[in-house]
């Protein structure tokens, strides 16, 4: 059984303890936990775990969880959002009040002289406001201590300890001045006077700058979210049900497979269904990135978050809520913020441990300096602080404070999920977000023709009549008209000349392989290709026919005969998509080697790939067959990227390195594809090569930056430099650390800035 719960984790190193914790109960097949949507899938055996264990095991160790429906919830909560900005503008006030007091030695006549005597008075002062501060910002408090107490710190614990400490510092300080306002000071005025300095400020100033640094970072990941957003505006709240032949208003949440509901003009499709009454024009442009509305009648099939253009149509849903393709999309959107390579494994390795290593770095420096500091005193490193426990105490805490697991943490999933965005607004659904990794080590790329190079529709080039009687060309119209043929379509609109039909017949029915037949009480007409002429035809003509055909002009042979006589041949073309070729010439660019594989006879597939310009053929494969000739090529050494419509070319997807497959209106449940193409465009693939390049390059530039921000600022915020005078105070390593993962996620939003010159196919506008 898979469940999903919603949680309260906020960095790499909360999401770390989640997975670590749920997976040591018996019974749990696989936790996926995703920072950025903050939901977690539980694969479990419901014999030996039930929802309420897997709650509490992450209690236990500090996080809430709760159940939800499905993964795609509101990603946003607005009344939070107030919340939270109430908090930073009160904070916000109360840090400049104290900043202010705290540096009043710098203009002590503009400090009210009640607050200057005795001299503990402002730093009590100086307190309170601090207290009031921690008492807005507890989270961090009762959040860091608690995962603290359960040995599983985040980035809650360092935020904690750093504050704290200084608190507890400065509270020590406080009460020495106090019994002794004569015997300690820490700072002496220029123009002599005692003047008394504590670490309230940096204890206050933690929380609330990285407070604003977080809420920034939730501005930007709900900027990255934007499409996930839009989408979920497509659902409309209501829906008119037909009940009982009375129309009733119900939510759509509430609605199940089977209801009949109606649309009106203007209204959203509120989930997947079909038509049975009325016709319209729909808009999918939204879902499928296609500009121009679709005409729909009755048996077509809607898409759920499609808009109905033109007059009121009744539509019988036949989807539940998790089948309809605009969750299917949402899903796959939030999804693929949670790319599982071996970069990605190594970079949660490295963020479950890396709080605790921090900690360690942060007690092994206060005990350094305090050692360098008693052997070697002020002779080394003189003036920065009026004590040596104030020193190493400064350091300390600053390594603490600057160390940043979130910026490590967020560095792939925020530029996977803008990135999955950037693709839905064109109409691309990342189905294995992995694949944007593999593309780039693609050699290969094997085209399926059918659906994917041509159109798949077959039309009528030229034909020849052999009959001058009109009812029989009336009766070939008929049966092609009526049967499943898949040729059938063209041919009849070849015979415009005929204008009714013969719907006297008796049977029609197809011949695998070969065409179709249909039996009238006084004539059997065949339909198909030159194998079922051969069978059935006894004309004399048959030999002579057949000889002249050119078999080298690519074009498809039907023949329409009875026994006694040939009555016409129709040449048929699969017509080419309007942009393969320049499709083929961009593509030659990126990649080595292009094949075209089909399932078509040699001669024609031969010349499809000509009129593209694909030197590389491999024709007349079985369905079954297209998976061993991926299987054959990766064992060459290649690595294959297979583009093809996602039904008989599914082995051959899954095969593959790289899965393209094209989906055919509302078809996104294409398993075996990695991207999957809503409106079939070509275009779309190089757009897949560009923009995960582009993805590749901003995950690599957050990871770097991640780490370098890292591996400078902690030796840096340790006193590394200070014998040169440069040092970073709990304060600086404070806003440092909010700047880190605010740029991450600000570099991750680049994503769609680069994206705009060349958006071709806005799937949210």
């Amino acid at each position: 059984m898979e469940q999903i719960f919603s949680s309260n984790m906020h960095c790499a190193a909360c999401k770390g303890n989640i997975e670590t914790r749920l997976k040591k109960i018996n019974g749990i097949m696989d936790v996926n936990a995703n920072l950025v949507t903050n939901v977690i899938k539980v694969r479990y055996n419901e014999k030996l775990v039930n929802d309420q264990m897997i709650i509490e095991a992450c209690k236990e160790v500090g996080y809430r969880l709760e159940v939800i429906q499905d993964e795609i919830i509101e990603v946003n909560s607005s009344k939070k959002e107030k919340y939270d900005v109430v908090k930073l503008l009160i904070g916000s006030v109360l840090l400049a009040l104290l900043m202010f007091l705290s540096m009043s030695h710098m203009y002590p006549d503009l400090i009210i002289p009640t607050f200057k005597e005795p001299n503990y008075i402002l730093p009590l002062i100086e307190l309170g406001l601090t207290l009031i501060i921690i008492g807005i910002f507890s989270s961090y408090y009762i959040n860091g201590f608690k995962s603290l107490v359960k040995l599983s710190p985040n980035m809650d614990s360092l935020i904690f300890l750093g504050s704290f400490f200084s608190l507890v510092y400065s509270i020590y300080l406080i009460v020495k001045l106090i019994i002794s306002p004569d015997s300690y000071f820490v700072f002496e005025h220029e123009e002599g006077k005692i003047m008394f300095h504590n670490y309230l400020d940096s204890a206050a100033m933690i929380l609330v700058i990285v407070s604003i640094g977080k809420f920034i970072e939730n501005l930007s990941k709900r900027k990255a979210k934007s499409t996930i957003n839009e989408l979920l505006k497509l659902r409309p709240q209501y829906a008119n049900v037909l009940v009982d032949d009375k129309v009733k208003k119900i939510e759509t949440k509430n609605l199940k497979s089977g209801d009949k509901v109606i649309i009106k003009e203007g209204e959203t499709i509120p989930l997947d269904g079909i038509i049975i009454s009325g016709t319209t024009s729909v808009d999918e442009s939204l879902l499928t990135g296609e500009s121009l509305p679709v005409f729909k009648d009755e048996g077509d099939e809607v898409i759920g978050g499609s808009i109905n253009k033109d007059g009121s149509i009744t539509v019988l849903i036949d989807k539940t809520k998790k089948e309809n393709v605009l969750n299917r999309i949402i899903s796959l959107v939030m999804e693929a913020s949670n790319m599982d390579t071996n970069l990605t494994r190594k970079v949660d390795k490295v963020a479950k441990v890396f709080v605790p290593i921090v900690i360690a770095i942060a007690l092994l420096t206060f005990l350094i300096w305090l050692i360098v500091d008693l052997s070697l005193g002020a002779m080394v490193f003189p003036n920065h602080f009026t004590s040596i426990f104030d020193e190493a105490f400064t350091f300390g805490v600053s390594v603490l404070v600057v160390s940043c697991p979130c910026a490590l943490g967020l560095a792939t999933p925020i530029s996977l999920l803008v990135g999955s965005s950037v693709f839905a607004k064109r109409g691309i659904l990342v189905n294995k977000s992995e694949a944007i990794e593999s593309i780039k080590k693609v050699d290969t790329v094997v085209l399926d023709k059918t659906n994917t190079i041509t159109n798949g529709k077959l039309t009528v080039v030229n034909k020849e009549i052999f009959t001058s009687d009109l009812q029989t060309l009336t009766r070939i119209k008929t049966i092609e008209q009526f049967s499943t043929h898949p040729l059938s379509e063209g041919i009849v609109v070849s015979l415009n000349e005929v204008t009714s039909l013969d719907k006297t017949f008796s049977m029609i029915k197809n011949i695998p392989g070969k065409g179709v037949k249909g039996i009238y009480k006084d004539q059997t007409i065949f339909i198909g290709n030159a194998s079922l002429l051969e069978e059935y035809c006894e004309d004399n003509k048959k030999e002579k026919i057949l000889n002249s055909i050119d078999s080298s002009d690519g074009l498809l042979k039907i023949f329409a005969f009875t026994k006694e006589e040939i009555l016409a041949l129709f040449y048929l073309k699969d017509e080419l998509k309007t942009n393969a070729k320049e499709f083929i010439k961009e593509i030659k660019k990126t990649f080595n080697r292009i094949i075209l594989l089909t399932g078509d006879n040699e001669i024609i597939a031969n010349n499809i790939a000509k009129e593209v310009g694909i030197e590389e053929v491999i024709s007349e494969v079985k369905p079954l067959d297209k998976g061993n000739i991926i299987k054959k090529l990766k064992s060459e050494g290649h690595t294959v990227m297979m583009v093809g419509d996602g039904v008989n070319d599914s082995l051959a997807l899954t095969e593959s390195d790289v899965g393209i497959g094209l989906a055919k209106g509302s078809d996104v449940a294409l398993a075996s594809s990695d991207f999957i193409l809503m409106n079939s465009n070509l275009d779309d693939i190089l757009d897949i090569v560009s923009v995960s390049k582009r993805i590749r390059t901003n995950i690599s530039f957050n990871l770097l930056w991640a780490f370098i921000y890292n591996v400078i600022f902690i030796p840096l915020a340790a006193g590394s430099l200070s014998m040169f005078g440069v040092m970073l105070s709990p304060m600086h390593a404070s806003l440092l650390m909010a700047l880190s993962s605010i740029t991450v996620c600000l570099n991750s939003l680049t994503l769609f800035l680069a994206s705009k010159h060349d958006n071709k196919n806005d799937v949210v506008k």
